[in-house]
This record gives structure tokens, C-alpha cells and sequence, in this order.
């Protein structure tokens, strides 16, 4: 099994951090035309954000996912796959930490790279005839870029497997009990 990750703000919930559901106003302040339009308001809302993720720390789902050192595709800008131990993280949407948070209205980092490490998943699985999967982990499929990549997986056969709820459980459940198996059978 050849396996690849795409985590959204789900993932990150446990750890303290608000999804845009849980703050509705802050994801329409983070745009270009809001920065244009609100200069001191798109700042307390860039303040606001980077507050709610600083401190915290990475979830049982981010430490299994580095503990296998599954490759990460994610739209979170918390750094917590990083601070868990992963090793390839594709941070679409930037991080806080280098002050690269990507803007609605801007392009994103790395989506052609999460496109060709989706590629190369597909074709390695192939050629040691394994299944390819993508997990897809807490994502609401809100944005553009995840219903593409998400489809572009399935026209390319790769098994979705998706967990949104109670990822500290099923996601470490998962990778021990279906990936390690797959590993062992190898």
C-alpha cells in the first residue's frame, strides 16, 4: 500500500484550534480585497489567527502520521505535522511561523507538487502492484484545490479513505491496524 495524506482544520481541532466553522468571520478577512479594503482589520484577523495556533501542540493523529512518516499535503498553517516529526509536509496555504499564510486570492505554495506527489504515489504503487491510497483527514472540502486534488485521485484509481471525526482514534487505528499490516506484508 503506498499511502499519502491530505489534512484540513479537522485534523487540528483537538489541539485547540478553531476551524472556520467554528469562526465564521475570519475566514471571509483573510482575502486580498479585504487586506485592500481593511488594512487594520485583515491584521488583527492575521493576529487572531496566528494566536489561536502558536502554542499549540500536534494531536495523536499528527504524531501517528509522522511516526509512519506518511507524506502530508495539508491546508493548515499551524506547523503541527512539523512539530509532530514529519518529514514531507506541502503546507498549501503557508504557515504562521514563516509569515507566509497564502490569501484567498492568492496562489498557493506547492499544489503542483502535491499534484506530482499524488502522480508518483499512483505510479509507484503500480509498479509493485499495491493499492494507492490518499487519507483524507478532516477536511470539508470547502476549497477548490481539495475537491480537484480529491477528484483527480479518484480518475487516477487511488482509494480514498476518509476520516473526519474523532481523527485521534481512527487515524492512528488505522495506520496501525491496516497500514503496518500492509507494510508487513510486503
Amino acid at each position: 500500500m503506498k499511502l499519502i495524506a491530505f489534512t484540513g482544520a479537522g485534523i487540528s481541532k483537538s489541539a485547540g484550534i478553531p476551524t472556520f466553522e467554528d469562526l465564521p468571520h475570519l475566514k471571509e478577512k483573510l482575502s486580498v480585497e479585504f487586506k485592500q479594503a481593511f488594512p487594520k482589520e485583515f491584521h488583527q484577523a492575521i493576529n487572531t489567527l496566528k494566536k489561536n495556533v502558536k502554542d499549540k501542540q500536534p494531536t495523536e493523529a499528527h504524531y501517528a502520521l509522522a511516526n509512519f512518516q506518511i507524506p502530508i499535503i495539508t491546508m493548515n498553517v499551524d506547523c503541527l505535522h512539523t512539530k509532530a516529526g514529519s518529514a514531507l509536509v506541502y503546507e498549501l496555504h503557508g504557515n504562521y511561523k514563516d509569515d507566509n499564510i497564502v490569501l484567498y486570492g492568492q496562489n498557493m505554495h506547492f499544489g503542483e507538487e502535491a499534484t506530482e506527489l499524488l502522480i508518483k504515489t499512483v505510479l509507484d504503487a503500480r509498479l509493485c502492484n499495491e493499492e494507492a491510497v490518499l487519507l483524507l483527514i478532516g477536511t470539508s472540502m470547502h476549497t477548490a484545490f481539495a475537491n480537484y486534488f480529491v477528484n483527480l485521485a479518484k480518475k487516477l484509481g487511488v482509494t480514498i479513505k476518509e476520516i473526519n471525526n474523532n481523527a485521534d482514534f481512527e487515524v492512528p487505528d488505522f495506520l496501525n491496524r491496516v497500514y503496518k499490516n500492509a507494510l508487513a506484508n510486503v
